[in-house]
């Protein structure tokens, strides 16, 4: 029988940010040094102090690990978002939160969580079998692959520009698969 110490989670900033107080769970937290960036923001750094303590505390007891995943995991990472088209969605931070979980759990026998309330990281995760959670929300129901396409000429784009050749509307992504008509 597995314990709460056979266990990993990464946490993405909005799980810190959710004011939980992680000092009191079992087992190793991981994150990646950015994460403190994006909570250290100078207009709520007063808001987030408490946070930022309690992330120096856990950080003391060693509880919370800073770890940077190798290159080989976060290409890995880019290239499936690739296919599902969430990269252009996902921030650099998102994307290292993932390779760091995939390179977790392909190197340990320990059962790996990534907390996070960022549906497309929940999708990409869902691609990589990853086990994701989210905390005080929702999480997504099922993976969903994207296209990507141009809501002016509604024309499907095989693209990594930011907007469309021909009209140069922004291009946006929709679920794949469902059926758009222009005429309604």
């Amino acid at each position: 029988m597995k314990t709460e110490i056979d266990r990993l989670l990464v946490f993405d900033t909005n799980i810190f940010l959710t004011g939980i107080d992680f000092n009191v769970i079992n087992g190793n937290i991981f994150t990646i040094p950015e994460v403190i960036d994006e909570i250290r923001v100078e207009r709520y750094e007063e808001k987030n102090r408490n946070i930022l303590n309690r992330i120096t505390y856990a950080r003391e007891k060693k509880n919370l690990i800073f770890k940077e995943p190798s290159e080989k995991y976060i290409n890995n990472v880019r290239k499936r978002a690739k296919i599902t088209n969430d990269l252009r969605v996902l921030s650099d931070v998102d994307i290292k939160l993932i390779a760091l979980a995939l390179e977790l759990q392909s190197n340990t026998n320990k059962r790996v969580i990534l907390y996070t309330n960022d549906y497309s990281m929940e999708n990409l995760c869902s691609e990589l079998n990853i086990t994701y959670s989210p905390l005080k929300r929702r999480g997504i129901k099922k993976k969903i692959l994207f296209e990507l396409y141009c809501p002016f000429c509604n024309e499907v784009k095989n693209t990594d520009q930011e907007f469309c050749e021909k009209c140069g509307s922004k291009i946006k992504r929709r679920p794949k698969n469902l059926k758009y008509n222009s005429d309604k």
